[in-house]
């Protein structure tokens, strides 16, 4: 009786899974054409300058060396929350452009063949921002009192993660994506506010 039971709600659920497999298949193929106006207004600024002064290993040893340890712990805490809300939004901004990118593509008919240069900088944005937030996270999460057995984690460390450099995979995508707006021939004022928001 068990089993009967047990295979019927497997079926169940893998019945259910399709019909969600289906409905996501077909919300897919009805993408609405993004405008470079509505992908503008959902990109989030994100400081590079602020960015690279974090991940420097230079600033990473001034501090030790200026700080005591539970005031070196603490700064130590206040930068890396800056961080993580640096990669959140380095994260949602290659998102957003990569499925601009899409969209553009599927409604100019260039759905099929391999990825623009823009897909392929927001996949490294998003590959780097995985990897250096799970690192970031697990930091976050050992209690406080572990950093006093072992040193607290460097910044520095997140510079390289999943063998892409940060800061350069996001000036790329920063590149990738004046380069692919320009060619929908944007007024100043888009390229302008596009820049500001990248």
């Amino acid at each position: 009786m068990f089993w009967q039971l047990f295979i019927w709600l497997i079926l169940a659920l893998s019945l259910a899974e399709l019909f969600y497999l289906l409905y996501l298949a077909w919300k897919s193929s009805r993408v609405p054409k993004l405008v470079l106006d509505d992908v503008v207004h959902f990109l989030y600024p994100v400081d590079t300058s602020l960015l690279t002064r974090l991940l420097d290993p230079a600033a990473d040893f001034e501090l030790r060396w200026n700080l005591n340890a539970v005031q070196y712990r603490e700064e130590q805490r206040r930068r890396m929350l800056v961080c993580r809300e640096l990669l959140r939004r380095m994260s949602h901004n290659s998102a957003v452009l990569a499925e601009f990118d899409n969209s553009v593509r599927y409604h100019d008919g260039l759905a099929e063949g391999p990825g623009s240069k823009l897909q392929e900088a927001a996949l490294n944005v998003r590959i780097y921002c995985t990897f250096a937030g799970c690192r970031l996270r697990l930091w976050m999460w050992l209690p406080k009192a572990m950093f006093r057995v072992i040193p607290a984690p460097g910044l520095a460390q997140l510079r390289i993660a999943a063998k892409l450099d940060g800061p350069k995979a996001y000036d790329e995508l920063r590149e990738a994506a004046r380069d692919a707006f320009a060619q929908l021939n944007p007024s100043e004022l888009q390229l302008e506010a596009l820049s500001h928001n990248l």
